[in-house]
């Protein structure tokens, strides 16, 4: 009986140093849409996560080669980094566990993932859920409860869940579809008629390089401020912006893709869990708004997820 208690407290130390046997090292092949600052951030993230647990990557270029298909092939786990790799990935219905990361939901939506593979593909999205956005809004500028969601085909889905948590949280939230981007500035023009929060949709055929500077001044014209989804909208003149980086998405993707590993069965696709806000208080100025540091919004609004 004795000898029986001491093995079993032998056991209970095991488990409790991290487990009776580290998990078996994995081969995993890394696809990155392109060569660029932000896809290196991601993949250095979850490298070293997936590293630490004695896995190994190897990096494919893109796009992808006859020549590839052995590496795909013996990979334990595919990692993909922007829309492009995930849909080159997914078209070739690999049999390993597939994640996709540095994509927006409204992409990995349209993946085609049969029934089966529902539990070996998953993602980690790279644009914040609709509740976090309207959140930030209602911490942020408290004062306004007009907010403005202009939407492509694209972003159809996302602007009705956005116009949804906004009505739960007692804003008064205009939904309006801009189906080109020339119908976009007649709709700012309707959306802005009096001052009211315009959330920039991550949607490439409306917000993008082209756009970018007429919406701004749009928006200054009709004392609306503009809440963007990167670092650029602030720096262009937006004021404030809600993020991820993408070591933050990489790491998270690295702790996705470990979990996977370990049970064989990846968990379900999941918003970036770590943000960033960024604000420019030369234009609250401007425009007569009190705003709060991006600091102190940055920690009411983890606050309110109960982050630590």
């Amino acid at each position: 009986m004795g000898q029986a208690l001491r093995f079993l407290g032998y056991l209970l130390l095991l488990l409790l140093a991290g487990g009776l046997a580290p998990a078996r090292a994995a081969q995993i092949t890394l696809v990155m849409s392109e060569e660029s600052k932000a896809f290196s951030e991601a993949a250095d993230a979850l490298s070293v996560e997936l590293r630490s647990a004695g896995h190994r990557i190897q990096p494919i270029p893109f796009p992808l080669r006859a020549e590839d298909t052995g590496a795909l092939n013996a990979s334990a786990l595919i990692i993909t980094l922007g829309t492009r790799a995930a849909q080159a990935i997914s078209s070739l219905a690999p049999r390993s566990l597939v994640l996709h990361t540095l994509l927006p939901r409204s992409a990995y939506d349209k993946l085609p993932v049969r029934v089966e593979e529902t539990r070996r593909t998953s993602a980690v999205f790279i644009d914040q859920p609709a509740g976090r956005q309207i959140d930030l809004l209602r911490i942020a500028l408290p004062d306004w409860s007009r907010v403005a969601l202009v939407v492509g085909r694209d972003s159809a889905e996302l602007g009705v869940r956005l116009h949804a948590s906004a009505r739960d949280k007692r804003m008064r939230p205009i939904l309006e579809q801009a189906s080109e981007e020339s119908d976009l500035y007649p709709t700012l023009q309707r959306v802005l008629a009096e001052p009211t929060v315009l959330l920039a949709i991550p949607d490439s055929a409306l917000f993008n390089n082209r756009t970018i500077s007429n919406i701004l001044l749009t928006a200054y014209h009709h004392r609306s401020p503009v809440v963007g989804f990167s670092p650029a909208y602030v720096k262009a003149g937006a004021l404030l912006a809600l993020y991820s980086t993408p070591a933050q998405v990489g790491l998270q993707a690295g702790e996705v893709a470990r979990q996977g590993l370990a049970s064989g069965i990846l968990p379900p696709p999941v918003a970036p869990r770590h943000f960033r806000i960024s604000t420019n208080p030369y234009v609250a100025r401007s425009l007569g708004i009190n705003l709060e540091d991006a600091s102190v919004l940055q920690d009411k609004l983890e606050r309110l997820e109960g982050l630590p």
